[in-house]
Formats: structure tokens, sequence, C-alpha cells
């Protein structure tokens, strides 16, 4: 397959690159995590996908991996102090409510393009839930469908997480400030867990060779200070941890490419490393 030619089409495409990744960690034997229901979801088209990625494929898988850890721990621990409700905005083939062990009384709710819904209800219609789960079809970018949405959850669920793993990078700046104005407004979403990247690393992302990648899903967030973004929305860090870290603590060393080795020579080990470690994370975001 020729790895400069895209097979992404839309966002909803990115799923089954990600949902790979996990089916090939899922069959490793110091696997991070154990998620059997991936490859169930794939079929073919999640290797063919990810075929078209092989540029960045090491990177990419690494960050997968790393962050799906990092994130049940996250999910684990304040359902643990008392939260409630899980929505899981742009969820893709993500399978935690099957996969996790949940406190009793977790409500799950996933929100993704009809088609992956359709797809997920019929693939995972005969497997075993740990929780109770909802799964609704909506075009997140429809501000009008996805606020009436958000005002009829606030008004039957508790106090609720919500989660957006690997969906803010494809929205523009203005796309993900309505989202976020629309998830403050809840008075029951009280927490955010999504990702972090550095300015450090926007020019990779924003490499013609990365983007023409990604096809008609291109990343597009790319603030010039992403705390500042969200605090000036009405929100800040609760916590935040490094993928660099967290890889750290699994032995799962950052995947240095080839010219690193002239990094290394200009800036010094110790100094490129601790540039390195700040590149990517994952944060929990509260209300100010």
């Amino acid at each position: 397959m020729n790895s400069n030619i895209s097979t992404i089409e839309n966002v909803s495409d990115t799923a089954f690159w990600v949902a790979f990744y996990r089916s090939v960690e899922n069959e490793r034997k110091d696997a991070l995590f154990q998620d059997p229901l991936a490859g169930l979801l794939l079929e073919e088209y999640g290797k063919k996908v990810s075929g078209s990625m092989k540029a960045f494929e090491r990177y990419a898988y690494w960050s997968v991996t790393i962050r799906t850890p990092l994130i049940d721990k996250y999910i684990l621990k304040y359902l643990n102090q008392g939260y409630k409700t899980i929505i899981n905005l742009g969820a893709g083939l993500d399978t935690r409510p099957y996969r996790l062990s949940l406190p009793q009384g977790t409500q799950w709710i996933e929100v993704d393009f009809p088609e992956v819904i359709a797809l997920k209800n019929e693939k995972l219609k005969e497997k075993k839930l740990n929780c109770k789960l909802e799964r609704i079809g909506l075009n997140l970018s429809n501000q009008i469908d996805r606020k009436i949405l958000f005002d009829e959850l606030n008004r039957r669920v508790g106090p609720a997480i919500i989660l957006t793993e690997g969906l803010i990078p494809y929205l523009t700046e203005s796309a993900v400030n309505s989202i976020a104005n629309d998830i403050i407004a809840q008075s029951s979403f009280e927490l955010w867990i999504t990702e972090y990247y550095s300015p450090e690393v926007y020019p990779r992302y924003q490499s013609p060779k990365f983007q023409n990648l990604l096809g008609e899903s291109r990343f597009q967030f790319f603030p010039a200070d992403w705390f500042s973004f969200f605090e000036n929305g009405g929100w800040v860090k609760k916590e935040m941890k490094y993928l660099y870290d967290e890889a750290i603590r699994h032995n799962r060393k950052f995947p240095l490419p080839w010219w690193a080795s002239f990094l290394r020579f200009i800036f010094g080990e110790e100094r490129m490393m601790k540039n390195i470690r700040k590149f990517s994370a994952y944060i929990v975001l509260e209300k100010r």
C-alpha cells in the first residue's frame, strides 16, 4: 500500500485507525490493557486505514496505547469518588463500558455519528456490559442539535464527566470554543477529560505530509496557548499527566525518530528529552 495516499475520508474513519492499534496492543504479551472487542469492530477496514498512515505509525501507536490506560485510570478514579455518568463525545469504537470494571450504578452515554453508533449496536449487541449504556447518533458539529441533546442530558444525569478522546484536534478553534461553552452551560457536566499538545509539535501536525495523510479529517486545533484557550471559556486544569511520564512508568519509551540523533548532538540528551516530555498529555478540566 502506498503510505502517501490517505484512505481516511471523514473523521469517523479515524476511529478504525485507533481501534486497530488497540487490537494490536491487545495481542501483546506485555499489553497495557485488554480490549478483545477492538478486533471485532474493525473487520479489514482498520488495517487499511492504518496502512495509509505508516509514516506516523510508531508515534501514533505509542500515543494510543499510552493514553488508553491513562484515561482508564482517570475514569475509575473519579467514578470511585462519586461521579455517576460518563458522556463520551465522539466515542468512536471505544469499548470501555465492556472492558472496565466500573462501579455499580455507572451510566455511560456515547455520542457519535449515526453510522458509527449503528455499527457498534450491531457488532456488540450480544456482548456483556459492565454498566448501563446508552448510545446516541448525532453529528456533534450541528450546534443546535448538540445543545438540545446537552440540555436533555443535563436534566436527567447526575454529576457527569465529559470525555473527548482524540476529538478536539480535528476541530477548529471556534468549534472547540462552541462545544466548551455548551458543556460549561450544563450544571451536571462537572469534569472534562481531554488531550493536550504542546505548540512544539504543531509544525509536525501542520506539515503537508501529515495533513494529506489525514485526507478530509485534518488537524485544525492549534491555539497559541492551550491552557489559556480553555481558561477563557471557564475551564481550568484539575489534573494533568504527560504521556511521556506514563510511558516511562510502563516501560514503553518514546519512539524517537531517526533525526533525533542530530538533536542529541545539538542540544544534549537531557535537554532534548525534557522538551519531548511535554509534547502531549491528557488533562482533567474543571469549571473555574
